[in-house]
């Protein structure tokens, strides 16, 4: 999706939140919908389904916080929030026992995270990382630790073995925790 594209939604989920909500529904939300299953693979098809509407809602609400001038793509910026929302609802429903995102503290590292700004850049440094990632190692990032899908069915979906996903992802955490140590903020 383009930049204007992304504005014009932007612009309607101010001026006609109808309009704005349906447009952003129809572009973002299979994937939407993909996130919040895999994060509540085990929840029900109802708190699934109010994960889903959560991430519009507060896309509308916060539309305001999206800034074009960062050059995040907007479909990053809905990702986030239905990935921060299912990660919320799972907390709700299941307590602490949670597959942790990739951050920090999935790379073996201690951080602070008590600053917001820490964790911006560390969150910029990781996102940059993955994004040179060669492929297939690209992909199985993103199906792993952005839409949470199980090793084999990445194994599955990518005609790898479970093995060759395991070896990338384990190659994949040492790039980022080397990347972090280099060009994040980190406190040992």
């Amino acid at each position: 999706m383009n930049k204007l594209s992304e504005k014009r939604i932007c612009s309607l989920l101010n001026k006609n939140p109808n309009k704005g909500l349906s447009l952003a529904m129809d572009i973002y939300g299979g994937a939407v919908k993909t996130i919040c299953k895999n994060i509540l693979y085990d929840c029900k098809k109802e708190d699934i389904e109010e994960a889903i509407s959560d991430t519009f809602f507060k896309l509308w609400k916060n539309i305001d916080k999206y800034r074009f001038d960062k050059n995040t793509p907007l479909k990053s910026y809905i990702y986030a929030i239905a990935r921060n929302t299912a990660l919320d609802k799972r907390r709700k429903l299941k307590g602490n026992s949670i597959v942790l995102p990739i951050e920090e503290n999935n790379l073996g590292i201690t951080v602070s995270m008590e600053d917001e700004y820490v964790q911006k850049i560390n969150s910029e440094v990781i996102s940059k990382t993955i994004y040179n990632m060669e492929e297939p190692d690209k992909s199985i990032f993103i199906l792993r630790y952005f839409y949470y899908e199980r090793i084999k069915d990445i194994a599955e979906r990518l005609n790898l073995s479970s093995k060759k996903v395991e070896n990338s992802l384990y190659r994949g955490k040492e790039k980022l925790k080397k990347s972090l140590t280099e060009g994040g903020i980190i406190h040992e």
